[in-house]
């Protein structure tokens, strides 16, 4: 009996030292979900944004500026390139020589548009996107933000509440900035 009676007052000691933990325990789990709550709150409010590249690209005044000035060299060798083309065709009847030589300079003409379009295309592209990236990089750091995630249309980012799509804050920024108003 007597060692029954040390048995149950060592088991209450343990139960008392195992609610004691157990408190503890709960303490600080209740304690790390309160702080887990308010920093990833804080995350998704404040440092994870996101913007539509393509919406960005197309509506940045830099790209509508290089669009006028290239497409207006574009359609200027076009142009020469279709009135040797109308020449070639007014002329099949005429002597060989000629023809061979207005279809070689259609040719070169042909080429020199091909390529007047891809550097056109390529450097549009790059020289838009170092300058946007700057100006994301600047906002971002205006803004406090950690990380700024692009979308092509319905690309990578599926889905996000609206208040966390910066593409308008942003194309507003760096059209002020390429404007050169900020």
């Amino acid at each position: 009996m007597y060692h029954l009676t040390i048995q149950k007052r060592q088991y209450k000691k343990n139960m008392t030292k195992f609610n004691l933990l157990s408190i503890v325990n709960s303490a600080i789990l209740l304690m790390l979900l309160v702080f887990g709550f308010f920093y990833f709150t804080n995350i998704n409010k404040q440092e994870l944004v996101y913007i539509d590249n393509i919406e960005l690209f197309n509506a940045f005044n830099m790209t509508k500026d290089i669009k006028v000035f290239e497409e207006k060299k574009i359609s200027a060798q076009r142009n020469e390139l279709d009135s040797l083309y109308i020449k070639l065709q007014s002329i099949q009847d005429k002597e060989g020589s000629l023809i061979k030589s207005l279809q070689q300079q259609i040719a070169y003409k042909s080429k020199n548009l091909q390529e007047l379009q891809d550097n056109y295309a390529h450097n549009l592209s790059k020289n838009v996107w170092n300058r946007l990236n700057g100006y994301i990089k600047e906002y971002a750091k205006t803004n406090n933000l950690k990380i700024i995630l692009g979308t092509s249309g319905n690309g990578n980012v599926m889905y996000a509440e609206d208040f966390i799509d910066v593409t308008s804050k942003i194309l507003e920024f760096s059209n002020q900035k390429y404007e050169g108003k900020n």
